[in-house]
């Protein structure tokens, strides 16, 4: 009899789809901090960047989202214990993203006394998201000693 408590492991389609939506959801804000951290933004139009930026990141989850489904039957077959690897991607790919939604929010030019109030919420927010998958997708526990 199998226990209802043991953990389900996921195969490597269903981990690769998270880690591809969540970089096509972060990959704006991640731009953002590297066009920031070399001073882009000053020698472009940010408007017309960011209208370019976006149809890119469109068009790369149409192909990105055609590769998935064409590669599901292998992809479904091979499975890992764990996803370390892939959870520490997802949880470096999110802290740079959070600096671009801070960037994101200096370029619309909002006050720059409400960045902190900002900043707090797109953190707990964040880091509630990846304590969830953490645990449910990526058999990743943080109170476990080892």
């Amino acid at each position: 009899m199998i226990k209802k408590s043991r953990k389900r492991i996921y195969s490597k389609f269903e981990i690769y789809a998270i880690l591809f939506y969540a970089t096509m959801i972060q990959l704006i804000p991640l731009v953002l901090v590297f066009t920031h951290i070399y001073d882009i933004e000053s020698k472009l139009n940010i408007d017309k960047f960011l209208f370019w930026l976006t149809i890119v990141n469109f068009i790369l989850t149409v192909i990105g989202t055609v590769y998935l489904l064409l590669n599901k039957d292998k992809l479904q077959r091979a499975v890992k214990a764990n996803y370390m690897q892939e959870f520490y991607y997802l949880l470096i790919l999110s802290v740079f993203s959070i600096l671009g939604f801070v960037v994101f929010f200096d370029l619309l030019e909002g006050p720059r006394q409400y960045i902190a109030h900002i900043l707090i919420f797109i953190v707990v927010g964040v880091g509630y998201i990846l304590l969830f998958l953490g645990r449910k997708f990526f058999n990743f526990d943080y109170k476990k000693r080892k």
